[in-house]
């Protein structure tokens, strides 16, 4: 659509990149978004040490005991949608999860931004590509599954790289998705409201990591509009702990007190949450 509707947060570093919503699809954006070369500054070390996984995390990226459970009950899920085969995961980090996926006896490829990172999952002896999945150029059908975990969020264009996901795709192949779908939940939209009501801003000042706020329904009709089918979300509540950035007393204890409501409602409903899991299929071939 032509018509972006102004929304009551913006990120504040090194510039300013305000969120908009689209009139027509309501897909929500930052209106303005780094360069090429901006962004791969923001994945250097310091990234995976600290800010991966919007600062939540205690652990860094690298570190494989921690994520050890997490990345055998993502090959596991990976196993229910297609058999053992060729595995591509797009941010792939330090290869923690293909390491896992390797062991099982998956064939895998990585591709990821960060240059420390990419060294990290070669030093592995992983096959990993630096770049983006469109510099990668990989044949049409390479794949039978690719995995993007926190990741679709940060690319500068998602449908290019969703349509470029079906392309590699064999057919009938699967993409799996983990991702955060945060001003869905209870507590952004009170804010997002109260705000734009008493016409101020939500400013956080800190690197614009995410280009897109996805919410269900435009994630839904994107993964179909790249010509995915049988599209299944799944939303999940984080919950109430740690609240993300410099926040005051008083919008702390109303989180937590939001979340304690927020979390209920989506594990029951599958609404309001502020993670997602997509899995969706290209087209199975025609028969013979």
């Amino acid at each position: 659509g032509t018509t972006l509707r102004p929304l009551p947060l913006v990120y504040e570093f090194r510039g300013r990149f305000p969120l908009v919503e689209c009139g027509t699809c309501h897909l929500r954006f930052l209106a303005v978004q780094p360069t090429a070369e901006g962004l791969a500054e923001l994945y250097g070390a310091e990234y995976f040490q600290r800010d991966f996984r919007c600062g939540r995390s205690e652990v860094t990226a690298f570190d494989d005991a921690a994520f050890a459970h997490e990345h055998q009950g993502l090959v596991d899920a990976f196993e229910r949608l297609v058999p053992r085969g060729r595995l591509l995961e797009l941010g792939c980090a330090g290869g923690g999860l293909l390491a896992h996926a390797r062991a099982r006896g998956w064939r895998v490829t990585g591709v990821e931004l960060s240059a420390d990172a990419v060294a990290e999952a070669r030093a592995r002896g992983l096959e990993v590509v630096h770049g983006d999945l469109m510099s990668a150029a990989f044949p049409a059908r390479s794949f039978d599954l690719v995995y993007m975990g926190d990741v679709l969020e940060h690319v500068p264009d998602p449908r290019a790289v969703l349509a470029e996901c079906a392309r590699v795709l064999a057919p009938g192949g699967a993409l799996h998705l983990r991702g955060p779908i945060t001003t869905h939940s209870l507590a952004r939209r009170v804010a997002l409201g109260a705000c734009a009501l008493a016409h101020r801003t939500i400013v956080l000042r800190e690197p614009p990591y995410h280009l897109w706020e996805f919410t269900p329904g435009p994630l839904i009709a994107l993964f179909r509009r790249c010509g995915f089918e049988r599209v299944t979300l799944v939303q999940s509540k984080i919950a109430p702990g740690r609240a993300h950035g410099r926040k005051s007393g008083f919008e702390r204890a109303a989180m937590a007190a939001l979340d304690a409501v927020n979390l209920p409602l989506t594990r029951a409903f599958n609404v309001l949450g502020d993670r997602v899991v997509v899995t969706a299929r290209t087209p199975a071939a025609p028969a013979a």
